[in-house]
C-alpha cells in the first residue's frame, strides 16, 4: 500500500506541473472506455444476443404455400381464426404457440385524440416470448376469460415518448377506441413486438371477421418448437394439418 500510495502521490504531481497534458490524456482515456463501451453494446445487441425473447432459436413463423396460386403470391403469413386454431390444436411440433393482429387504436383524452399502433395478442403469446416486463405485469391466461377486465400492456418507447416515463401511469384507465383500459405492465426496453406502441389480450373467435370489406381477420401465427425437433420435422407435421 505504501508503495501505491507513493505512486499516486508521484502522478498527482506531474498532473499538476502538466495540467493541459494531463487533461488531453484523460480525455483520450474517456472517450477510449467510451468507445469500447458502445462498440461492445452493439455487438452484444445485434450479434451476441439480438432478441430479447426466450428461446430464440426455437421460434418459427408459419408461412403457407397455397396450392391454387403460384409465383410469389402463393405464400402467406396469415391465418383465419379457423386455421388458428386448427394448426395450434393439431400440431405436435410445439411447446408453445403465439398469435398476434394489428389494430389502429385511438387513446382518447379530455385533451382530444391520439393514435396508437396495437398489436391484438392471442392467448399464450406474453408466455411463449417469455419476457418480464419492466413495472407491473404481463397478460395472462385471466385476462383472456369471459368478463375479465380489459386491460393492456405499453411499449418502453411509447412510456418515455408520450408519458415522459412517470410511473404513476401504471393501474390507471385509458379510453381505448372507446373501451376503458387498465395499464397493468410496462414492458423493457428492447422489447418492441412488432413495433407496436402497446399490446391487448384478444382470442382468435372461429367465424367471426371483423377486418375491412367483410374480409376474415387475419393472424400471424408464431410457435416455438420442442426441443429436439427440426424445421424438416415442423415443416411435415403442418403440412399434414394444412392438407
Amino acid at each position: 500500500m505504501e508503495t501505491l500510495w507513493q505512486d499516486f502521490r508521484y502522478g498527482f504531481r506531474m498532473m499538476a506541473k502538466n495540467p493541459g497534458f494531463a487533461a488531453m490524456a484523460i480525455l483520450t482515456l474517456a472517450l477510449g472506455i467510451g468507445a469500447s463501451t458502445a462498440i461492445f453494446s452493439v455487438i452484444d445487441g445485434v450479434l451476441l444476443n439480438p432478441f430479447p425473447y426466450a428461446h430464440t432459436d426455437r421460434l418459427v413463423v408459419l408461412e403457407i404455400d397455397d396450392a391454387d396460386q403460384s409465383g410469389d403470391n402463393g405464400a402467406r403469413s396469415g391465418v383465419t381464426a379457423e386455421e388458428f386454431h386448427e394448426y395450434a390444436e393439431k400440431n405436435q411440433v410445439f411447446d408453445r404457440v403465439a398469435g398476434y393482429t394489428g389494430a389502429d387504436l385511438l387513446y382518447t383524452t379530455s385533451e382530444g385524440t391520439e393514435r396508437f399502433n396495437g398489436q391484438l395478442m392471442a392467448p399464450g403469446t406474453f408466455e411463449a416470448m417469455g419476457v418480464a416486463p419492466l413495472l407491473g405485469r404481463a397478460i395472462t391466461a385471466e385476462d383472456y376469460k369471459p368478463g375479465a377486465p380489459p386491460v393492456f400492456v405499453l411499449r418502453y418507447k411509447a412510456w418515455k415518448g408520450r408519458f415522459n416515463g412517470d410511473p404513476n401511469v401504471l393501474n390507471k384507465v385509458f379510453v381505448l377506441n372507446g373501451t376503458a383500459r387498465t395499464l397493468v405492465g410496462i414492458m423493457p426496453p428492447r422489447f418492441g413486438w412488432y413495433d407496436a406502441d402497446l399490446w391487448i389480450p384478444k382470442t382468435p373467435h372461429r367465424g367471426l371477421s371483423t377486418a375491412f370489406a367483410g374480409l376474415p381477420e387475419r393472424w400471424f401465427m408464431l410457435g416455438r418448437l420442442k426441443p429436439g425437433v427440426s424445421m424438416a420435422q415442423a415443416a411435415t407435421d403442418l403440412t399434414g394439418i394444412v392438407n
